[in-house]
């Protein structure tokens, strides 16, 4: 596992509901995450846009103002890569379905949650998320090693040329 993976990872939970929000916090102590929370979608627009480092975000569907996919659809724009979760205390399958396809969200969790498996879901998150951000750093790495290659072979290429000039004058 690389050594950034092991570094501490931040999370954004969106609910309005304080003792929600409270609660995530106190289940999420013992993992390796730095825990933002936002009590509305605007609210947590805002701190994406300070703090895009920011690898999940768990949000409530149900809000006032920006609904829980209204907000993921904006936050997709502004940091595309952070895992989205939908967290919600009703089961509407249209909103499941607005959460996967407008929102990009990887999991849509049913409110009351069971809490080990809400932290095996957080914790399965962020290894995603840090996995996709190590897979495209080490795709640039290649990409620029790929390129130093090209470069280099066609110095070679160029170099045989004129020393095969050089040879056949003699």
């Amino acid at each position: 596992m690389p050594a950034q993976c092991n570094q501490p990872k931040k999370i954004l939970v969106v609910d309005d509901e304080e003792n929600i929000l409270r609660a995530i916090r106190r289940l999420l102590m013992d993992e390796n995450l730095e825990v933002l929370t936002a009590t509305s979608g605007e609210e947590a627009l805002s701190i994406l846009k300070s703090d895009q480092d920011v690898g999940l975000i768990v949000s409530d569907q149900r809000m006032p103002g920006l609904t829980g996919v209204d907000f993921l659809e904006k936050a997709r724009k502004i940091v595309p890569d952070t895992i989205r979760i939908v967290l919600t205390g009703y089961a509407d399958v249209n909103a499941a379905i607005d959460a996967i396809n407008r929102g990009g969200a990887y999991r849509y969790v049913a409110k009351p949650w069971k809490d080990d498996e809400l932290v095996q879901i957080i914790r399965e998150a962020a290894q995603r998320f840090f996995l996709v951000k190590e897979n495209k750093r080490l795709s640039g790495i290649m990409k620029r090693q790929n390129e130093e290659l090209q470069n280099w072979n066609s110095k070679l290429e160029y170099f045989v040329k004129k020393q095969t000039i050089e040879i056949q004058k003699n």
